[in-house]
């Protein structure tokens, strides 16, 4: 009952904030609400072109990935939320149908989730635990990231360095990583030190890579746009304790990372991860919304990444999920509190934001080939448990290989583990019920 309640209040919270032109999720879709705030364009092209932008990502990402990792990705509510905001008009009677839909939808995606996994575990192969290890390689190659943003930012040489000093640290750590204080024993995790001393590396490199400083400054020209965001601050506040409680109890993840790890229990390793992604989202997130006016639903990710901490202490319900609710709502409302300054800062350091967008390049090809490798691992042992394990492999590479070479992919590269493995979940068991398989 919690879960569904959660569910309806971030629903409804997100599909409201796009309706009263607040905040949208769709980073691609920000920038299109200056056309309609200025005029130019009318609500039913919004509302279209957000259903454009989002629909796929909705589908090809958010719910694949939602049921192979077990929990809920935050695009499958709030990109929806954007739609359903945009689609119905701006005034006393839309706001209302908004809520009213949004929170529908939440429930209708708790549901869902629910449903299909007791649907999966009633087949005659229940690939459910097959199927969960898409994500196996991603907790683990995720720590050398650093080392590929430097190597793009700065030069191939301090990547180099950045490796050398990520993999030192997670052998270190992993040998001596377990301390022993009284009757209290501490064991550190080698991964996510290793994160941990990759990013400090990286942070340093940028800061030091020299780039031109922009000679105008976003929050003088756009100072009207960040006291409008200010002003919803309560709603803001609101948000950002719904999604930091659904994160600190495992209903709830930014990415398909930080949601494994803290559903084993690893909520200090999930909670640094989110904060990484949230530190890489800044200049994005930040500029749009400095520029346009509107905001993001979920800023740039640290309530999330709060609740998670929260989550780390191992506080016992019902303090949890309260506490967790505080925590993101201060922290969403610092976020509103320094936009400005925030925005000040890209300008005078652009090597930090130039920072942000290497770290969701870099991010987002290590997930790209963790998630195919884990495609091909796990379709394998899906397919094996008809005798008929070589096809897996085969037909994610064919996937693979169609998606990437053709002039509109139908999936995004980070979808094709993820799909493939649940499409060939189906057809094992179309195998096992009609009798078809045979040895390969």
């Amino acid at each position: 009952m919690f879960n569904y309640l959660i569910a309806a209040l971030i629903g409804a919270m997100s599909a409201v904030l796009a309706n009263r032109n607040i905040a949208v999720y769709n980073d691609g879709f920000r920038p299109v609400y200056t056309e309609y705030l200025n005029g130019r364009m009318d609500r039913k092209a919004l509302a279209a072109t957000s259903f454009a932008v989002s629909i796929g990502l909705i589908i090809g990402f958010a719910f694949t990935n939602s049921i192979a990792m077990g929990i809920v990705i935050i695009h499958t509510y709030l990109l929806m939320g954007d739609i359903i905001g945009t689609w119905f008009p701006d005034d006393k009677k839309g706001l209302i149908l908004s809520a009213i839909v949004g929170a529908l939808w939440g429930i209708a995606v708790v549901a869902f989730m629910s449903s299909i996994q007791a649907f999966f575990a009633w087949l005659p192969v229940n690939f459910l635990p097959q199927l969960a290890g898409v994500a196996d390689y991603v907790v683990d190659t995720f720590a050398v990231f650093p080392a590929l943003v430097v190597a793009y930012q700065c030069s191939m040489k301090k990547g180099i360095i950045t490796a050398v000093i990520t993999l030192v640290t997670y052998l270190l750590i992993s040998r001596f990583g377990v301390f022993q204080i009284g009757e209290f024993t501490l064991a550190l995790n080698g991964a996510g030190m290793a994160m941990l001393a990759g990013t400090i590396a990286m942070i340093v490199f940028a800061v030091k890579n020299k780039s031109e400083a922009a000679e105008t400054g976003l929050t003088n020209i756009f100072s009207t746009n960040i006291q409008a965001i200010r002003r919803h601050w309560i709603l803001f506040a609101l948000m950002g304790g719904l999604l930091a409680c659904a994160a600190s109890q495992c209903f709830l993840t930014t990415d398909v990372i930080s949601g494994p790890l803290a559903m084993n229990g690893s909520f200090g390793e999930a909670a640094l991860v989110a904060t990484v992604r949230a530190i890489g989202y800044i200049p994005l997130v930040y500029t749009t919304a400095i520029v346009t006016g509107v905001f993001s639903p979920a800023g740039s990710y640290f309530s999330v990444a709060g609740g998670l901490f929260v989550g780390a202490i191992g506080l016992a319900a019902p303090m949890g999920p309260i506490v967790a609710f505080a925590a993101g709502a201060v922290i969403m409302c610092l976020e509103i509190l320094l936009l400005q300054t925030i925005g000040t800062l890209l300008d005078k350091f652009p090597a930090l934001r130039e920072l942000g967008d290497y770290i969701r390049d870099g991010m987002s090809k290590i997930l790209e080939l963790a998630l195919l490798v884990g495609g091909f691992t796990s379709s394998f042992a899906i397919m094996n448990e008809v005798g008929m394990g070589a096809i897996g492999p085969m037909a994610v590479m064919i996937t693979w290989m169609l998606n990437k070479t053709a002039k509109k992919p139908m999936l995004m590269p980070l979808a094709v583990g993820p799909v493939v493995a649940i499409a060939l979940g189906i057809i094992a068991n179309l195998i096992k019920v009609f009798g078809l398989a045979v040895a390969v």
